[in-house]
């Protein structure tokens, strides 16, 4: 299948220029770099590089200028290691989907800090208000008791035989 075989790629090309890039590429302007997905085209020309870079928007431009700069030289060391026709055009693209998936993480746990505190502030208010709404309901879940009274008095008819003496199955069997 043409797709795994696309897929296999990717994830080779991925780790290798992982590699060349943090061990090999001597670029000072390099920071804390994380490829983190490599996407080839169609005709396998060219190898989009996803990455993601810690530190200032400063730094992360920096490292930009270095990766681009230094393309070259990472197609160099790669071609070598690689079992393909061509040797892909490598451009590298900075990944800003992690970037955002933190700051939406971010904003979810502030909304929800949000709501667990305005909940706190409620339940304080109604308990100074002489209970109202308050009650925690029964650990069995019947506030009223409803279940207990039905059970003594021989209402409760269900196929639990809750209401009454226990069922036992084997018992009631009509066969001899």
């Amino acid at each position: 299948m043409s797709w795994d075989r696309k897929l296999r790629q990717e994830a080779i090309l991925r780790e290798k220029i992982a590699v060349i890039v943090c061990e090999r590429l001597a670029d000072p302007r390099i920071g804390f770099v994380t490829i983190t997905k490599v996407e080839l085209s169609k005709d396998k020309k060219i190898a989009k590089v996803f990455y993601t870079a810690l530190g200032s928007e400063g730094q992360i431009r920096a490292t930009q200028r270095a990766l681009h700069d230094g393309r070259g030289r990472v197609q160099e060391l790669l071609a070598p290691t690689l079992r393909m026709r061509t040797m892909p055009e490598l451009r590298f693209i900075f990944d800003a989907q992690v970037e955002k998936e933190s700051k939406v993480r971010d904003l979810i746990a502030e909304v929800t800090a949000e709501r667990e505190a305005r909940e706190a502030e409620e339940a304080a208010r109604r308990a100074a208000e002489g209970g109202e709404g308050a009650e925690a309901p029964e650990p069995d879940g019947d506030p009223d008791g409803d279940a207990e009274r039905a059970a003594a008095a021989g209402d409760v008819d269900d196929a639990t035989g809750a209401g009454g003496d226990p069922v036992d199955e084997a018992s009631e069997d009509p066969r001899p």
